[in-house]
């Protein structure tokens, strides 16, 4: 499998975690901790590899802003600037 091919597969996963996150009462019995392993998971194997304001954002537990971000939108910023 190809790094962009990799990419889209982890940016998938990244998008329905950070829903599962944002959005708790629509998901199942353990889900959410299982999203929340998930992206830290992520942070931690892909952090050279993740956009930077995206790794910010997981850093900080930003999720709702994470999740604004790759779904096109302008995050609000934060007490950071961010």
């Amino acid at each position: 499998m190809s790094g962009a091919a990799r990419e889209w597969w982890d940016m998938d996963d990244v998008l329905q975690s950070l829903r599962i996150i944002v959005n708790p009462r629509e998901s199942g019995s353990g889900e959410l901790a299982s999203a929340i392993r998930s992206l830290d998971e992520v942070l931690g194997d892909q952090e050279k590899e993740l956009r930077g304001r995206l790794r910010h954002f997981l850093e900080n537990r930003s999720y709702a802003k994470a999740l604004v971000f790759l779904e096109g939108g302008e995050p609000e910023k934060g007490t950071c600037g961010n």
